[in-house]
């Protein structure tokens, strides 16, 4: 069975085993999901149970605050872990915990496993979290098993009225029961099978196709080729038709809303593929075209030109799609947004890249070597063609035309000059320089066009926050029973009534961030209470003008009618029971011209704001009426707008690229990114280049594993990879301290300034509570008041505890109220503060995956007694705190990366510094002949290779010296061998002419009647003779004068056709060739065939008599030469004979004088070849002719 065939049923086995791998049962495969859960669960309780004994007894030891003090660390790390919390209680009194005791008071937030110790009037429990359901579910915040349990993927909880399993967990009831999430069951390990069958096959497939059109190369190599392609176009059809089942419509990598251009671009894995079959195809060219004889015609040329100008066309097209038509973030300046996609997306542009440089390798198979000048009028041609046909599609980026022209002068080069280390450098930086200026570019064209929707979208959006906090307030408004007395009451009242029952308990805070106006009617719609003299504006204009109410709650309206800003205004019925007739309080609230306070967390807003997450890169201002309303981000803006504006502008000011976008004819919005300078865009080709260079050797590196073989490396080469690579340890090195270092430095940076602000909202906050006990609930309204006017004046969250550690107040209720702070200090901290006494403690604490700092203080009253304590954590700026982190590891990565750049190229440059001596002297050596001039080298270094050049010239000079008085005794050896020989070779005529002459003279009788016989007889004799004598002369004349040869670039195969087509009729000898392919070399036509005609007739003169002759003229390619073989099955060449055998003068025939093999071996030295043989009496003689070919 043929190879090909072998493949190709094997690819179709691996086929139809990845069509008969089916999705599992859903209810199976939950069903055991659930059971190695329950499992699990199990083992967290016994765990639970033994951890809460182990504590109780530490407890029962230590005593509550001592464990607590003692025991932090460890709390923390179980904390860590399992989510485990501790609380000690004694006599139903909280003494000691772990945590913040989240879900202590309310712990309907999810299901958790319990485990309790009693010791006497000590109760010591322990909760551990099975399922987790938060109140508020955000991209922080979501619902799940905790990870300790190692759940598998997809599972979730479900209420018991759902179809699910239970899990009971030893219980006699059900713990919890779960089902699979909408969609888990399209993924799984089933998919991976099968996509992993699918790639063998597919494997097996293309391996059938490669082998079936290898078989063509020898005759068809065109055909090949063609039909390489079509079958790869073919496969890739049938799986874009027929393929659109799992695994590639359940996995986001082929999810067209991440990038789609067209039928055959349908996603960004799809593309992924295309790029791999364009470099296989690619390959096979390159395969085919070694077969192929090299043409210097212009024709053949200007085809493998143009060939890779329209392959480069195609490779950008396909990467301004990839940027423009997919929402992949391949912004390079902001690499911490980079993400999965976006390295799939830049290493199929370097595939791409690949093979293009495959093409380009075909192409150049197919130019007969010739300097780089003969290719101008063809590159030219190639060049303008390429230009026009840019022109025509639209596309005017000098670039995106030329980059290909520079790349293939870099081939060209190297294909002049033995393409190395410099080349590839060059190469890396044209193809990376291509790839960086392509996505920067259109990724800046696409975020230009995102910028301008989102300034529009901004400039007009409604306040999510405002929304979330009145939806939080109205139920407890509605059912204020003071506040309904207030308005009911039949009189007036004041407006600090207002303040203390409405602003202070329900509007402080986030609040600020507006000019809050109220309005109290009482049941018959008579005002009675009022923050403002003026009516409300709601009153003063037609209902109808007003929108509807927003989202779910129609007691709150939005209008844009005050300067265009956004207006809200809220109608609140009080009733504290269903029988009382309805108050109502009317709530206006107007923005203030620039936002006050600290920002609102994200952890409080439920569900993801998309608009939000894509803002957070920008500084954004924004103007109504030519005044700034609101700012975000560290840029300064002027309180007023003063430049003129259409629509749109863009301009650059204080290192930020700005653009204003007009809304409304009275709104500007203004979004601002820092402006990219010259390094920036060093940083991100440093990033390109560094990629493609790791690919590079990625992709070397497994040809030589799969190969077997090892690329020769000469001494230049080994000293640039050394420096590489000392410049790449360092830099890891450099790189790893520099990072910690800053961010050591950045988190005390931090802390200091968290405890400096803390300091100075603590003696704000003493001076205004002064000594009073602030610990009881009365004073909570109040707190929360006072907290929240210091946080907006010193923009920062705050949050007070008792000394007992007890929640007290917040700038944030919200946190406490959606359950996700507990109603304890954190137990770290108050360890420290409560019971070592320590001044300040900064701590790193988490809810779901957001992480933020919060600095500690003791509040102390005049005497030095603790009145509560002081916590700043930082909610609103967990998205900054991120975002300066990821700054700081982005610095350090494009640090690392351009010194990688510039070690490069310094590698370069100190490696031909050190090496060029060597160079120097390797050409000097190169050039080293017996008889040649010899030149000295002049070198004025004193180092190492300064005393190797000095060794040199002394050598050079000892060798003139020696080649004089060698030539001088060759030259006289040569003349007594040559006159030995001559004489030898006219002593063997000269002998019977004597005898003859002497005979005739004693016989001869000219009265003979035989005599004119006789004597023609006799002159004939004489004439051979003389003949004989005139070829010795002839023959040695032309072994002393053989004629220079002109070497000129022609294939070996044809002159070996030549020369058997001369003996193929010798009676009684078969005579066959072989050749493989075109064997292009430099050497004179005629002393080759001079060289196949005297091997062929050596061979043909070798046969015995009555022997069934048979030569083999085989030609073929043995690496970088060509090789040709010449065997027979004659006599063979005895032993003794076998060293001389390439002598003047030396043969083993009857006839001849020995001068054909020692020709043959000057002739192929002087093509810068060499000859030998292989011989076995008896059975026949190999000789082997060997040329360099030529590149």
């Amino acid at each position: 069975m043929s190879r090909p065939l072998l493949l190709l049923l094997l690819g179709a086995l691996f086929a139809t085993l990845a069509v008969l791998v089916d999705e599992p049962d859903p209810e199976a495969r939950l069903s055991a999901a659930a059971a190695r859960l329950e499992q699990r669960i199990e083992a967290a309780q016994q765990e639970l149970n033994a951890l809460v004994e182990e504590e109780a007894r530490l407890v029962s030891s230590w005593g509550p605050q001592a464990w607590m003090d003692r025991q932090a660390e460890v709390l923390e790390r179980e904390l860590d872990r399992t989510g485990t919390l501790l609380y000690v209680e004694v006599d139903d009194s909280l003494l000691a915990w772990s945590g913040d005791l989240i879900g202590y008071e309310d712990p309907g937030q999810g299901v958790n496993l319990r485990a309790s110790v009693r010791i006497g009037s000590m109760m010591v429990h322990a909760t551990r979290p099975v399922w987790s359901a938060p109140l508020v579910q955000n991209r922080y915040l979501r619902e799940g098993f905790h990870e300790s349990l190692r759940p598998t993927e997809g599972l979730m909880a479900v209420p018991p009225a759902r179809p699910g399993v239970d899990i009971r967990a030893g219980a006699a009831t059900a713990l919890l029961r779960v089902a699979w999430r909408d969609g888990a069951m399209e993924l799984g390990a089933w998919l991976w099978w099968r996509a992993a069958l699918i790639a063998c096959a597919s494997m097996l497939l293309i391996a059938a196709l490669w082998k079936a059109c290898e078989q063509l190369l020898n005759r068809q190599r065109i055909l090949a080729v063609a039909l390489f392609i079509a079958g790869l176009i073919l496969m890739r059809w049938l799986s874009l038709a027929f393929g659109h089942s799992a695994p590639f419509d359940r996995w986001p990598l082929f999810d067209p809303a991440v990038y789609a251009t067209g039928w055959w671009f349908p996603s960004l894995g799809d593309l992924a593929i295309n790029a791999v079959l364009l470099a296989l195809g690619s390959l096979f060219a390159l395969r085919a075209a070694r077969h192929q004889r090299p043409s210097s015609k212009p024709t053949t040329a200007f085809v493998a030109l143009i060939i890779p100008m329209f392959h480069a066309a195609a490779i950008t097209w396909l990467t301004i799609g990839l940027v423009g038509s997919s929402t992949i973030d391949l912004d390079l300046y902001h690499l911490q947004g980079l993400g999965a996609f976006g390295v799939v997306a830049l290493v199929v542009v370097a595939l791409l890249m690949a093979g293009w440089c495959l093409t380009v390798l075909a192409a150049m198979k197919l130019l007969a070597p010739r300097t780089v000048r003969r290719y101008v009028a063809p590159a030219l041609l190639a060049a303008g063609t390429s230009v026009l046909a840019h022109h025509l599609l639209g596309v005017r980026d000098t670039v995106l035309f030329l980059w290909p022209l520079v790349g293939l002068a870099v081939f060209l080069s190297g294909r002049a000059r033995a393409f190395g280390f410099l080349h590839g450098v060059l190469l890396l930086a044209v193809l990376a320089g291509t790839s960086t200026h392509i996505i920067a570019k259109h990724m800046s064209e696409r975020e230009r066009n995102e910028r301008s929707v989102l300034a529009e979208r901004l400039a007009m959006r409604e306040d999510p926050v405002l929304e979330q906090l009145f939806r939080d307030s109205a139920p407890a408004i509605r059912r204020d029973m003071d506040l309904y007395r207030l308005f009911a009451s039949g009189s007036y009242c004041d407006p600090t009534d207002l303040q203390k029952l409405v602003k202070q308990p329900h509007f402080s805070g986030y609040w600020e961030r507006y000019d809050l106006r109220l309005f109290g009617y009482d049941p018959q719609g008579e005002l009675r209470c009022a923050t403002d003299l003026d009516a409300p504006l709601g009153f003063t204009v037609d209902s109808a003008a007003f929108p509807a109410g927003v989202s779910d709650m129609p007691d709150l309206f939005v209008d844009e009618r005050i300067g265009g800003e956004l207006y809200y205004h809220a109608r609140i019925a009080i009733m504290p029971n269903d029988s009382a007739p309805p108050a109502q309080l009317v709530v206006e609230l107007k923005p203030r011209s620039l936002s006050q306070g600290a920002g609102f967390p994200d952890l409080l807003l439920a569900g993801t704001d998309e608009l939000a997450r894509r803002t957070e890169r920008y500084s954004q201002a924004r103007y109504v009426n030519g005044l700034l309303m609101d700012r975000r981000g560290p840029v300064s803006h002027p309180q007023r707008w003063n430049r003129a504006l259409d629509d749109e502008l863009w301009y650059v000011e204080s290192g930020q690229d700005f653009l204003a976008k007009s809304v409304g004819g009275n709104v500007v919005m203004v979004l601002g990114l820092p402006h990219r300078t010259f390094l920036d865009r060093i940083t991100t080709f440093s990033y390109m280049f560094t990629l493609f260079g790791l690919l590079m050797l990625i992709a070397l590196g497994t040809h030589a594993a799969l190969t077997g073989t090892m690329p020769d490396l000469g001494i230049g080469t080994k000293v640039r990879a050394a420096l590489v690579l000392f410049a790449i340890t360092g830099l890891v090195f450099f790189g790893i301290g520099s990072q910690r270092l800053l961010t050591r430095q950045f988190e005390e940076r931090e802390a200091n300034a968290s405890l400096d602000k803390a300091r100075a909202v603590s003696q704000e906050l003493r001076r205004r509570i002064g000594d009073e006990r602030i610990d009881s609930e009365a004073y909570t309204g109040y707190l929360n008041y006072l907290l929240s006017q210091l946080g907006n004046a010193y923009f920062t969250d705050l949050t007070l505890y008792a000394p007992d550690g007890r929640w007290l107040a917040s700038t944030r209720p919200q946190m406490l109220s959606q359950g996700l702070l507990g109603p304890r200090m954190d137990h770290s901290a108050y360890a420290r503060l409560a019971i070592r006494q320590q001044s300040a403690f900064v701590h790193q604490e988490r809810v779901g995956t957001a992480g933020f700092r919060t600095a500690y203080l003791p509040v102390l009253d005049s005497k030095g007694n603790g009145q509560a304590f002081l916590a700043l954590p930082s909610f609103a700026d967990q998205a900054q705190q991120s975002e300066e982190r990821a700054q700081l590891l982005v610095a350090v990565v494009n640090l690392f990366v351009l010194l990688f750049a510039l070690s490069v190229l310094l590698a370069v440059f100190i490696s031909n510094w050190t090496t060029r001596p060597l160079d120097v002297l390797k050409r000097a050596l190169a050039r080293v002949a017996l008889r040649g001039n010899n030149q000295p080298i002049h070198y004025r270094g004193n180092d190492e290779v300064g005393e190797l050049v000095a060794v040199y010239n002394q050598k050079v000079e000892e060798l003139r010296e020696s080649a004089e008085r060698l030539a001088r005794s060759e030259r006289e050896s040569a003349w007594r061998e040559m006159a030995r020989q001559v004489a030898h070779e006219v002593k063997n005529p000269l002998t019977p002419m004597k005898l003859g002459i002497q005979h005739f003279q004693y016989t001869f009788d000219p009265k003979a009647t035989d005599a004119k016989e006789r004597l023609d007889r006799f002159a004939k004799s004489m004439v051979e003779q003389i003949d004989t004598l005139n070829g010795v002369a002839s023959a040695f004349s032309q072994f002393a004068q053989m004629p220079a040869a002109s070497p000129t670039e022609l294939d070996l195969c044809e002159v070996v056709r030549a020369a058997v087509d001369v003996f193929h009729a010798s009676p009684g000898i078969t005579i066959t060739h072989q050749e493989e392919g075109p064997l292009p070399v430099l050497a004179d036509r005629e002393h080759m065939l001079r060289v196949l005609n005297n091997l062929i007739k050596n061979a043909v003169q070798a046969m015995p008599e009555d022997h069934d002759g048979r030569i083999d003229v085989i030609a073929r390619r043995e690496g970088a030469r060509a090789r040709i073989e010449v065997r027979d099955n004659g006599a063979g060449i005895p032993a003794e004979a076998r060293d001389r055998i390439f002598t003047p003068s030396f043969t083993t025939k009857s006839s001849g004088m020995g001068l054909g093999l020692a020709m043959v071996k000057r002739m192929v030295e002087q093509a810068g070849g060499r000859v030998w043989f292989e011989s076995e009496e008896g059975k026949g003689t190999r000789f082997f002719v060997e040329l360099p070919l030529r590149r």
